[in-house]
């Protein structure tokens, strides 16, 4: 997410300093860097409030490159990899039922079931376990997975000299969406943000703006 200047905040800018214009650049640096943190922590409450996802996850996803006084924009880069789908609203496995899981805040917990997915034409149900020191939701690949597994793992042994391929256990974390889909979903984030922001950049200019004329005093 880029933060840009409207043309009527700089015309704003210009009437206000146009005795000290000097001063402009910094005042509009130091308005957009402060804007840029409020629009973090509003795409993170938006995103927040459209998905069932634990709120740790956005602080470290979401970075800001500050604007200069020679650039005078800021860039929000959010990145990441899919999220286990643990890190969302979850309950694990009880008895015959599957563990359950829900990515939308407003959707309802569903049961993680591949329909007739092994080789027996069973059901693979979803469960939650520890995998080392990681909890997550896992269920067991079926039959098209595990050939294309083994035939990985085969792949890394062949031709190193008296190493034996070993059968791996055929089982799969489950993932959701990333945080840069959920933050930068158009629908569902931006379009809710967009208008916090351009409140924020006029709100933001009035206190830099006071700033500079208290100082002159």
């Amino acid at each position: 997410m880029i933060i840009e200047v409207p043309q009527d905040i700089i015309d704003r800018l210009d009437d206000r300093l146009k005795t000290m214009p000097e001063r402009a650049p910094e005042v509009l640096r130091k308005t957009i860097n402060d804007t840029a943190k409020s629009a973090r922590r509003e795409v993170a409450r938006q995103a927040q409030d459209q998905y069932a996802v634990k709120a740790g996850a956005f602080n470290k996803a979401m970075k800001i490159e500050n604007a200069t006084q020679r650039y005078l924009q800021a860039t929000i880069h959010t990145e990441g990899r899919p999220l286990p789908l643990y890190g969302f609203k979850a309950r694990k496995n009880m008895g015959m039922t599957a563990a359950k899981a829900k990515v939308l805040s407003q959707g309802s917990l569903k049961e993680l079931i591949l329909k007739n997915g092994d080789s027996n034409g069973k059901d693979l149900k979803a469960f939650v376990t520890k995998a080392g020191k990681h909890v997550g939701i896992f269920q067991r690949m079926n039959p098209d997975e595990k050939r294309k597994q083994q035939s990985y793992f085969d792949s890394l042994a062949k031709g190193e000299k008296g190493k034996k391929t070993t059968k791996r256990n055929a089982i799969k974390q489950l993932y959701s969406v990333s945080i840069p889909q959920m933050a930068g979903s158009e629908k569902r984030v931006y379009s809710q943000v967009h208008p916090v922001i351009m409140e924020e950049l006029h709100r933001r200019l009035e206190e830099h703006i006071a700033e500079v004329m208290e100082g002159m005093r």
